[in-house]
């Protein structure tokens, strides 16, 4: 009779602990797939990482890159493939709120000085990259007798001059750069992003019709003309609105003006993706409309109001952004993805070195610029998408290992880009003294 009670006892504790153990199961099963889970993680995780990497004099963009691919699928998969590929709203309003930064720094009182110089190192760095690139993986492909010779070259040339402004801004913003380099720097990775979407449009055609037959010239130009001008044109009607409620409601609080050019800006983004206007451009030229639009003593509030609101997303971005680099790439690179790394970084500083001093522009400009062009993520892993969506149509389908191995080259660069870079972007505004030096402009 005892046996038969404790052998009831035991049975009633392990179903009571079963019952728990299935409880918690559960309970994480549901917690990990909850969205707003995969949020707090990005935030929390991008925190500690940006924290950490801190300690070491690194830039924070880069901790939250490296938490980001720690966390990710890549290695310990505390964020899913599935919870990663779901962040699609947040790329989208951190990426237009990038745009929109850039453009409150394009006051037209400030680039009557650098205007010049920015519009012609900005073209010289771009095709000087573009070409050497180009040649690079020309002489490559023929030493080593490949195939889609000009297809490979002419390809990764165009996709080689996209500069990622994102994780620039977020340096600039991070140590409060101010001087000749960073006065450069932004309005340069503004205008790179417009150059890069015509010269990618016209070498996309002219590398696939070594294999499709031949295009024309209007039909290599009209698409990129249509998304510069919606971009521009959505953009400085929705500036034109912001502008005129900013100075009939601006006795109005901060957070009233937050408010406002919050919801147009996402106004912007969503317009910018009706049309297929580019994602960066359309809400620069929101920022742009308004910062020279308004008196230049309450441009300060434009920046603080956005900046408070756009700083767990543009965390949290970084953090995807890491999440979704995937180490194994990093094996695939082969020798052409090295002659791009490494011809691609030859190409940025010398372009803008050669421009730079033939423009007798700052001995700080002239030397440290190009190595702040260096990081590259989002704009071109764009291109390569749109490269490899290409060789799947039907006319290409049969050459579809071409896209493949393209949009291999640029994610596995990316990785080393987004992570290097960024180090080598806080090194040059360091030497050129420029780190700290708007404190009194951010406070």
């Amino acid at each position: 009779m005892i046996s038969l009670l404790l052998s009831s006892s035991v049975e009633g504790d392990l179903t009571f602990f079963e019952s728990i153990i299935a409880w918690v199961e559960n309970a994480t099963i549901h917690l990990y797939e909850n969205p707003l889970f995969g949020v707090a993680a990005l935030i929390i995780f991008g925190l500690v990482g940006g924290k950490l990497i801190s300690l070491i004099k690194f830039p924070r963009v880069t901790g939250y890159i490296l938490i980001g691919i720690i966390v990710g699928p890549s290695v310990l998969r505390v964020l899913s493939h599935e919870m990663v590929e779901s962040f699609t709203i947040i790329r989208q309003v951190a990426i237009g709120f990038i745009g929109y930064t850039i453009g409150l720094e394009l006051r037209f009182s400030k680039l009557k000085k650098t205007g010049k110089q920015v519009t012609i190192i900005t073209v010289v760095q771009a095709f000087t990259t573009a070409i050497l690139v180009t040649l690079a993986i020309y002489a490559y492909r023929t030493a080593t007798g490949g195939d889609y010779i000009w297809t490979y070259a002419l390809i990764l040339g165009a996709i080689a001059t996209a500069t990622a402004p994102g994780p620039i801004v977020a340096v600039v913003k991070s140590y409060r750069t101010k001087g000749p380099v960073t006065d450069v720097l932004l309005p340069l990775v503004a205008l790179d992003d417009a150059i890069g979407i015509m010269l990618f449009a016209v070498m996309l055609s002219l590398g696939t019709s070594f294999i499709s037959g031949p295009v024309s010239i209007g039909h290599m130009l009209l698409d990129p003309f249509l998304e510069i001008s919606m971009s521009l044109g959505f953009g400085a009607l929705i500036g034109f609105i912001v502008t005129k409620i900013a100075k009939a409601y601006n006795r109005e609080s901060d957070s009233f003006l937050m408010m406002v050019i919050i919801g147009f800006v996402f106004l912007g983004i969503a317009i910018g993706q009706a049309v297929h206007a580019s994602a960066i451009l359309l809400p620069m030229t929101i920022g742009v409309f308004l910062t020279n639009s308004i008196d230049e003593r309450y441009e300060h509030r434009l920046t603080q109001t956005t900046d408070l609101f756009s700083a767990p997303i543009l965390l949290a971005f970084f953090t995807i952004a890491g999440a979704e680099l995937q180490l194994s790439l990093l094996a695939k690179i082969g020798l052409m993805g090295g002659i791009y790394l490494f011809v691609r970084v030859i190409g940025k500083v010398t372009g803008s070195y050669v421009s730079a001093k033939a423009l007798k522009a700052p001995p700080t400009v002239v030397k440290y610029l190009g190595f702040t062009l260096i990081p590259q993520a989002g704009v071109a892993i764009d291109m390569a998408l749109t490269t490899q969506l290409r060789f799947e149509e039907a006319d290409l389908l049969a050459h579809a290992e071409v896209g493949a191995a393209i949009m291999t080259i640029v994610l596995a660069a990316t990785v080393i880009y987004e992570v290097f870079g960024l180090v080598v972007v806080k090194s040059a505004l360091g030497k050129a003294g420029e780190i700290d030096a708007a404190v009194g402009d951010w406070e």
